[in-house]
């Protein structure tokens, strides 16, 4: 959300009457502007470019939730995509159409156009987002998955932070658009590098295509010579059940309701507050070139903290710890003095260090509690709840203009509550990947390194055996 303060914010600009010119927006008692004079040529924004300012300024705050409800819709529809038929489609589709519309916006011509596009573009870009997450941490193993979450947590802390780099350097909106955007054509090659997640593939009973993948990687990294094949036990001996996966498995037993309902919760609320904290610091003193680069790059040292932390304390107890931490370091700021402008930056800096560790392991986390079959529908509900988080809190930003500190308490209190939930999640450490919801029911309830197999139901002892061998045997092999 900072990040678009850049492109659609101007912070002075002088109103022009005639031959009188005032700094900022007109007062009660004068009269409206004729035209606007933003100081600096070498610099625009959609607020230069469509005069959004004064009367007209919560334009420039619609474009930004604008393209998250787009954001929402597009977790929502490539969720289910990316389940029903496969996230490698999804995955060079919803980037190229991404890259299209961000480029085709920048063009627009009215303001009413390019929130259209805005709009398009946060399908998309809400589609790619899951779907470029569930890929990567279906391909490795369960010791690897920690490591890729962090890093690409890191990339995109990195990302904010030489946005504001290249926004320094590029003044005009259009071109630092342009100058974004094209990065995105990268999904032209991902049809012949990017595989299907052999996971997916085993859900759907496409046993013979999930072993080439499988060993196509264990050729490429050395672990199998090409003369040899890996094969793989199919996940049930009714492949096709698995198929029927809906939305409405996240909630049909009493595990995975609870599971749900705790992960909606918290997840709006690391958004909430991960956003609300980010956004605050455009209103911080200063250069706000550096002050959005910091905001990014800060996430970066917290992102390789939780790396460590989630492999020696699990997932559940750094995803309760840290949303408490963020909430507490919320309240410090309110008891600050007004007058310590420096403790409450650092008091709000560990904040946003700590809700920044939370949305790192919520990601990870949720995705190894939920089953392939419904993996990526549960992340894009969690993400949708997440997306909305986001709507509102530059609306509890707007309540701390009216009454000071209240988005403060609000950011504290809700990540503090969220803390104390989390508690309440399995942990899922060095577990298999669960293939099906009954995997999950199975063991949710368990502690960590435990594995149950029920020698009564031999479809679930099948299920566990070939879990086990693709974790232990297979997949920590291909990734040594």
């Amino acid at each position: 959300m900072s990040t678009m303060s850049l492109l659609v914010r101007s912070r002075v600009f002088f109103c022009i009457r005639g031959v009188e010119r005032t700094e900022g927006c007109p007062k009660a008692d004068q009269l409206p502007c004729e035209k606007y004079d933003f100081v600096g040529t070498d610099f625009s924004s959609a607020a230069s470019e469509w005069n959004l300012v004064c009367s007209e300024s919560y334009k420039s705050d619609m474009i930004q939730s604008v393209y998250m409800v787009g954001c929402l819709f597009g977790n929502i529809i490539g969720g289910y995509i990316a389940d029903q038929y496969g996230r490698r489609h999804l995955s060079y589709v919803s980037i190229l159409l991404m890259t299209v519309c961000s480029l085709v916006a920048i063009d627009a011509g009215s303001y009413e156009r390019y929130l259209l596009w805005r709009f398009l573009t946060g399908i998309f870009t809400g589609a790619y987002g899951l779907v470029s997450f569930t890929i990567p941490i279906e391909l490795v193993g369960a010791k690897q998955r920690g490591f890729v979450n962090v890093v690409m947590t890191i990339l995109y802390a990195a990302g904010i932070g030489s946005l504001a780099l290249l926004a320094y350097c590029v003044r005009d909106w259009q071109q630092l658009s342009v100058i974004t955007a094209l990065p995105g054509l990268i999904g032209i090659y991902y049809y012949w590098v990017v595989p299907e997640s052999p996971r997916w593939l085993m859900t759907q009973g496409r046993i013979e295509e999930a072993e080439h993948i499988m060993t196509s990687i264990a050729v490429y990294n050395n672990t199998l010579s090409p003369s040899q094949t890996i094969h793989l036990r199919p996940l049930s001996v009714h492949p096709t059940k698995t198929r029927q996966a809906s939305f409405f498995d996240m909630i049909r037993s009493s595990i995975l309701r609870s599971i749900t309902l705790n992960n909606l919760y918290t997840w709006f609320v690391n958004s909430l507050v991960f956003y609300g904290l980010t956004m605050r610091a455009g209103d911080l003193n200063g250069d706000r070139y550096l002050n959005v680069a910091l905001a990014g790059l800060i996430e970066i040292p917290a992102d390789i903290v939780t790396l460590y932390l989630t492999d020696i304390y699990g997932r559940r107890l750094t995803y309760s710890w840290s949303m408490l931490f963020g909430g507490i370091f919320c309240i410090g700021i309110i008891v600050t003095p007004e007058n310590s402008a420096t403790l409450q930056m650092i008091l709000a800096l560990l904040g946003k260090i700590g809700i920044s560790m939370a949305t790192c392991v919520s990601w990870i986390h949720a995705a190894e509690m939920y089953s392939t079959n419904i993996r990526n529908k549960a992340l894009s509900i969690c993400n949708t709840a997440s997306r909305l988080g986001g709507v509102v809190s530059p609306m509890v930003l707007a309540l701390g203009r009216i009454h000071p500190n209240m988005d403060f308490i609000i950011f504290g209190l809700s990540a503090v509550v969220g803390g104390v939930l989390s508690r309440g999640l399995p942990e899922t450490l060095n577990r298999p990947l669960p293939e099906t919801v009954e995997d999950v029911d199975s063991w949710a309830s368990v502690p960590s390194g435990t594995h149950i197999v029920d020698l009564s139901q031999p479809e679930i002892m099948e299920r566990s055996i070939r879990r086990l061998e693709e974790e232990f045997e297979v997949l920590e092999r291909l990734n040594e």
